[in-house]
């Protein structure tokens, strides 16, 4: 018992610590959304979406996933003691981040023409997407930068670089935007992109990593081993993102650049809100997960113990979501965004699965299986992209929403099926009754909130929040002591 709670209370720390940053980088996100949102309006959102998607999917397959492989074999080398090793491994990354954010940048300047017709049908874009290129690869370092933390297991270093960059990044882009208005949004990308590197790069600096005598054909050579699975987690990220830009040019063309501006709106708070219970916890998961990877036994306990506290954590912010999602959008943005309010109920839904999946999906690259993971990404935006076209003439924008929920329910039995095969993978009874508990929860909220409205769906509403809350603390006190808890963060 005494080793169960280790695992659970390292699982507590590390999302405590890289969670508590997260929630005040949300706070600080939710101000700058709030500005951008009454300063620019849908327009600007819009417009800030997309150049969004440029960036990341340009560092995305620029990256050649070296931020996952990175942290892989970071991790492995920091386990084995051995100092000259470490050195060496993070002397190689370096030079491959540097090279790899010259060709993203090289890449965003030679495509910005393509990319402003395609994203906007009109090419006085281009200029400003050319100029994207010094975000490109401003983020490609900070990139390698946070591997390197991450591999180390650096989860405060990590934490603190995240909360400084967004925080001098408001500082500057709310001014900026006041002042020029929508002229103002190609500078704030660039000052934000800027003061996030130098955070990171203080923190990577502290470490006092020596640089190993390596030459370039060595790591080039080293690197080649490397980018097996990473060719693999970069073909998946690109086709995550690109199916993201295909959705909202395809909205803002169908509908108008408003509409991509409520499409974003609601995105940003199921992928970027919602998912930093995920975030948090994967910062330390990942590398404990890939060093007992050939172990089927300890993976399954593993697996099982994440996917219990996610549930817990996540469920009865699933549930607050769907009851207040008009009220988010209106305190996140503006009354403006209210018409988004469908699109994100169907998201969060999805998010609930989404939340089942994401623990099983590691073990695939945990144990190098890249063409595995592959397959499952490939499946999840074939699907996505093919029902909300296919529900689009019916639903307009809400089909972004259903195609969400209806992409990760055909996900979830795909991802548990590979993570059987490979690992030999099953969730424990405990994780079924709890799934499908807060399953219950979730589809009542879900009703109320399309069905009910006023001080009916109010009260009703409440009272099945309540009643999550009271099922999660019971299920954490399982694993908890109440005095264990209160301790553990009265040092904190």
């Amino acid at each position: 018992m005494e080793k169960r709670n280790s695992s659970y209370n390292q699982i507590l720390k590390s999302t405590s610590i890289f969670g508590g940053s997260q929630i005040l980088i949300i706070l600080i996100g939710v101000i700058r959304n709030k500005m951008i949102a009454v300063l620019l309006g849908p327009v600007g959102v819009g417009i800030i979406g997309i150049y969004n998607s440029v960036i990341e999917m340009i560092r995305s397959a620029g990256g050649l996933g070296m931020d996952t492989t990175g942290v892989k074999e970071i991790a492995e080398a920091e386990s084995s003691r051995d100092e000259e090793v470490l050195y060496k491994t993070v002397t190689r990354f370096n030079k491959w981040f540097k090279v790899m954010a010259l060709c993203g940048a090289l890449a965003c300047l030679i495509f910005s023409y393509p990319i402003s017709i395609w994203a906007f049908e009109d090419s006085r874009f281009t200029l400003y997407i050319a100029c994207l290129s010094v975000c490109v690869f401003l983020a490609i370092l900070t990139m390698g930068r946070s591997s390197i933390l991450q591999g180390m297991r650096r989860i405060p270093e990590m934490a603190k670089s995240a909360f400084l960059g967004s925080f001098f990044g408001l500082l500057i882009s709310v001014p900026v935007y006041l002042l020029f208005g929508l002229d103002g949004i190609l500078p704030a990308f660039v000052f934000s992109s800027l003061f996030l590197f130098l955070c990171v790069e203080f923190y990577y600096r502290k470490l006092h990593l020596k640089k190993s005598d390596i030459s370039n054909k060595e790591a080039f050579q080293s690197g080649l081993n490397t980018l097996k699975l990473g060719l693999f987690i970069v073909v998946a990220g690109f086709i995550g993102t690109a199916s993201m830009f295909l959705v909202r040019t395809f909205v803002s063309r169908s509908i108008d650049i408003d509409a991509a501006g409520l499409f974003q709106s609601a995105w940003v708070i199921t992928n970027v809100y919602l998912s930093l219970i995920l975030r948090s916890m994967g910062s330390d998961f990942f590398p404990r997960l890939s060093a007992i990877a050939g172990e089927g036994e300890k993976v399954k306990k593993l697996v099982n113990e994440q996917s219990y506290i996610i549930l817990v954590v996540a469920s009865p912010i699933i549930v607050g979501m769907l009851l207040f999602a008009g009220f988010a959008l209106s305190v996140l943005y503006s009354s403006e965004f209210g018409h988004a309010d469908a699109v994100l109920r169907w998201q969060v839904l999805g998010t609930f699965f989404k939340v089942l999946c994401w623990p099983v999906a590691f073990i695939m690259l945990a144990k190098n299986k890249g063409a595995a993971f592959l397959a499952t990404e490939i499946i999840f935006y074939l699907v996505y992209l093919l029902s909300g076209y296919l529900l689009f003439p019916k639903y307009g924008l809400e089909a972004t929403g259903l195609g969400y929920l209806i992409a990760y329910i055909v996900y979830l039995p795909v991802v548990f099926l590979v993570g059987k095969t490979i690992s030999g993978f099953t969730w424990d009874s405990n994780i079924i009754k709890m799934a499908v508990i807060n399953m219950l929860f979730i589809g009542i909220a879900f009703y109320i909130a399309q069905y009910y409205a006023g001080e009916y769906g109010l009260l009703l509403g409440t009272g099945i929040l309540v009643i999550s809350l009271i099922y999660a603390y019971i299920k954490l006190k399982k694993v908890f002591s109440i005095a264990e808890l209160r301790d553990w963060f009265g040092k904190k």
